[in-house]
């Protein structure tokens, strides 16, 4: 064997693992990162295919997700049913045991409702544009496709030493700002550009890994997981705001980042150990270590995890399993909790009851029309769309400012990301997350009222 084949075979691995690293992270940068100008606006992959795809489905939405929830439902209760042996022997039981009673019961529900919007029988308050097509056609339609693409495509942003080398390059900066590691970075950025689901799952998976704490992960999937830029503008535009988007993305900013430096400083987040998940232990080493430079070991660490890497057809198995989950124990129970949000707004006086006492805040603050916005306090923790909605519905610039800045900045909705991260293992409770949704809406709530007051 000749000396140059001898080095061929040598170079061959480290050859592979280069490509690896740059093509592998240059897909999820492409896909989930990289602003794109398309078709008049700017978007980025992911939007651009789902958009695509959503029009390519059409008005035939319905046939796609009312089967997806009744299947779902079905198989929830069987998987839940069975014995735990049995259970556990069912194809992907890892993925579709339901840790608790209350997933079955909602997704169940969820499966019986979208039984009668198939064949269209019930009263109007469960089938109805309002209702039962908004919660598990309309909406349940855009977040499918969104988790769904996000889910295959993660890995290839998380597992082949992208985080790693930007996340080195910026740990001084988040940890002296925000006490995080520097490759939490990219989770912001997913989310910013991306949407707040990506960013929550992203989270979970890295702190699986082994690469943020209980309490690191906690403040990221709390107080990090924006709601992304194209939903703020479809947020401006059903509240009639569309003229005011740059005010109303401005102060989206200047309140999440607000949030994210005080929040997690206070109870309950404070309280969350940090401490690695136990399975694994800690992966994370950002400090530069020997004579290394902080580029140089960020070289290192990122070749370093690329080395270990699934190749990406495992890293797409991988991502269809998250998806799975996601899809069958996680969106039926989403889209159910949307739905009695709307069921009660617009057909029980439950939130107007509720928010009484809020009547009286709004009108000192001088907000306008404050009996029909104060459900927009509170409802938004159900689902982060309705407030925009309801203030769709205001004659007033100065409410609807308040109502939609609320929609985006309280961030906590157990239609999406609440439950998302119920389904990790990221260790905060209910009560955690309500906690957080209600000093979320204290920060923001009088900052907005100011700038609304400036504005209009």
């Amino acid at each position: 064997m000749t000396t140059t084949t001898m080095t061929a075979e040598k170079s061959k691995p480290q050859v592979v693992i280069l490509l690896k690293l740059f093509l592998c992270s240059l897909l999820g940068i492409v896909f989930f990162l990289m602003p794109i100008h398309y078709d008049g606006t700017w978007t980025i992959l992911m939007g651009i295919l789902t958009n695509l795809i959503n029009k390519s489905i059409g008005d035939n939405m319905a046939f796609f997700t009312l089967p997806m929830f009744i299947i779902s439902s079905l198989i929830s209760l069987v998987y839940y049913l069975l014995p735990s042996k049995a259970a556990k022997k069912l194809p992907f039981s890892n993925y579709l045991i339901a840790s608790h009673w209350a997933w079955v019961v909602l997704s169940s529900l969820g499966g019986i409702v979208s039984t009668m919007l198939l064949f269209n029988l019930g009263p109007e308050w469960i089938i109805g544009k309002d209702t039962g097509i908004t919660a598990y056609i309309d909406v349940a339609g855009a977040i499918y496709l969104i988790i769904g693409l996000g889910c295959l495509f993660l890995p290839f942003l998380t597992d082949y030493g992208l985080l790693d080398f930007i996340g080195t390059l910026m740990r001084p900066y988040f940890r002296k700002l925000f006490n995080l590691p520097g490759r939490s970075t990219v989770d912001t950025l997913a989310s910013w550009v991306g949407s707040s689901s990506i960013a929550v799952l992203m989270t979970s998976y890295q702190y699986e890994r082994g690469y943020y704490t209980a309490r690191e992960s906690a403040a990221l999937a709390t107080s990090f997981s924006v709601v992304s830029l194209p939903f703020v503008l479809l947020t401006s535009q059903v509240a009639g705001l569309s003229e005011y988007f740059f005010q109303l993305y401005g102060s989206m900013a200047f309140i999440c980042v607000l949030c994210a430096i005080i929040i997690p400083k206070l109870p309950p987040l404070n309280r969350i150990p940090d401490e690695y998940y136990p399975p694994v232990g800690k992966q994370l080493f950002e400090e530069a270590q020997g004579e290394h430079s902080s580029f140089s070991w960020a070289c290192k660490k990122s070749y370093d995890v690329a080395s270990k890497s699934s190749n990406p057809l495992l890293a797409l198995k991988k991502g269809a399993g998250s998806m799975l989950d996601i899809f069958i124990m996680m969106m039926p129970a989403a889209m159910t909790i949307e739905f009695l949000a709307l069921v009660l707004y617009y057909h029980t006086p439950i939130f107007q009851t509720l928010t009484y006492p809020f009547v009286y805040l709004l009108t000192w603050m001088q907000v306008p029309e404050a009996t029909s916005a104060a459900p927009g306090l509170i409802i938004g923790l159900l689902d982060q769309f309705v407030p925009a909605i309801i203030a769709g519905e205001r004659e007033s610039l100065l409410t609807r400012f308040v109502l939609a800045g609320l929609s985006v900045t309280q961030l906590i909705f157990f239609a999406e990301t609440a439950l998302l991260i119920m389904r990790s293992k990221i260790p905060i409770s209910v009560m955690n997350l309500i906690a957080v949704f209600c000093i979320r809406t204290v920060i923001a709530l009088p900052i907005l009222v100011i700038i609304g007051h400036w504005l209009f």
